[in-house]
């Protein structure tokens, strides 16, 4: 089993309230805090889908989490819909393959979409 598997698994079982607040005001409880205190080391990423013109509206929202293992953990959230996160999925870390498959031929897109991550 790979590290986002876990992550997901635990994150899928998170409620929409976290737990709740420890007396001591300094700690933070949140999901990610979960994930760390069950020693996963992992990247967090926010970013935006949009057609085209990274100024347009966006597609969808997306949140990330890479571990060291090379797996990921993704959900996504369009604008507006109802729940508003999808569940996370876990994807294996990528396989390495050769040559004669690693190029995609671009003509065979018929759109293309920009990936815009927030600045912090």
């Amino acid at each position: 089993m790979f590290d986002a598997e876990i992550a997901a698994k635990l994150l899928n079982r998170w409620t929409i309230k976290p737990p709740a607040a420890q007396h001591d005001t300094s700690q933070h409880d949140s999901y990610l805090d979960m994930l760390r205190e069950g020693n996963l080391d992992f990247t967090h990423q926010m970013g935006r889908v949009t057609l085209g013109d990274v100024s347009a509206d966006g597609l969808f929202d997306l949140e990330s989490l890479v571990f060291v293992d090379g797996s990921r953990a993704l959900r996504l959230r369009t604008p507006g819909a109802v729940p508003d996160w999808t569940q996370w999925a876990a994807f294996e870390p990528p396989v390495a393959r050769g040559a004669e498959n690693a190029s995609l031929d671009a003509s065979d897109e018929s759109s293309s979409c920009t990936l815009e991550a927030p600045e912090r």
